[in-house]
């Protein structure tokens, strides 16, 4: 017996989508990205998967907030420094590997993508290369545009930050989050030179603006409104 579908709309939780399985032997819940899937036993009963969806049903509504971007197969990225994609392959085990400029993520044709577990996985290893490319480039660019404008600085850092794209300590020590490597060239730089520009002027104050204008030729304003179109996440 093949599986059968049927959906409603709840007024607390959304779209619902009740699947009856005849290989199913208890009742599953996973939230997706378009719904909260109840699979249910053939011989299980209506009001048994409410009494679930009631139990865990705000969990599960919470887990769908928290996705901000499915992975699958059609998932990728495509940022002038940061390429991948994610590719089928028949059997055996997941893997990263490089193809000129752009990286692949092998996973078996058979994956599960709407497991929770699974997504946190590919997020994992997806940030682990965002952050060893961001190792590679960052620290070599920042010190090119410190000569550059004569700015020097502390000590660097590179984190897996979501609040900001860069800090700056009294110390001169600077902070920059791996998501940078998403970013066009240009903004990349915008934001290592005003980084840069606060080891001089620990403010937003004119002087800090007038340093920066002159570093970015005039264009410190109009980067700054370019870099509130990105977000800081993969």
């Amino acid at each position: 017996m093949s599986a059968k579908k049927s959906s409603f709309n709840h007024p607390k939780f959304g779209q619902i989508v009740i699947v009856r399985n005849a290989r199913a032997r208890r009742i599953i819940l996973r939230a997706r990205p378009d719904a909260i899937y109840i699979t249910l036993p053939i011989a299980a009963g209506r009001q048994q998967a409410m009494d679930a969806l009631q139990k865990y049903g705000e969990k599960l509504q919470q887990q769908r907030t928290n996705i901000t971007r499915h992975i699958d197969f059609n998932y990728s990225i495509d940022a002038p420094l940061f390429k991948l994609r994610l590719k089928a392959i028949e059997s055996g085990r997941f893997y990263m590997k490089r193809e000129g400029e752009e990286f692949i993520l092998l996973c078996p044709t058979e994956t599960d993508f709407y497991d929770s577990s699974r997504q946190q996985w590919l997020q994992k290893s997806i940030k682990n290369r965002l952050r060893a490319c961001a190792g590679e480039y960052l620290p070599a660019r920042l010190q090119r545009l410190s000569a550059d404008s004569q700015l020097k600085f502390g000590k660097l850092s590179i984190r897996d930050s979501h609040s900001r794209w860069g800090s700056c300590n009294s110390r001169g020590d600077i902070s920059l989050s791996i998501y940078l490597m998403l970013l066009p060239q240009e903004l990349i730089d915008y934001v290592l030179l005003h980084e840069l520009c606060h080891t001089k002027e620990m403010n937003h104050g004119e002087r800090f603006w007038q340093l920066l204008e002159k570093l970015t030729n005039g264009q410190a304003k109009e980067l700054r409104s370019r870099l509130k179109g990105y977000r800081t996440d993969i």
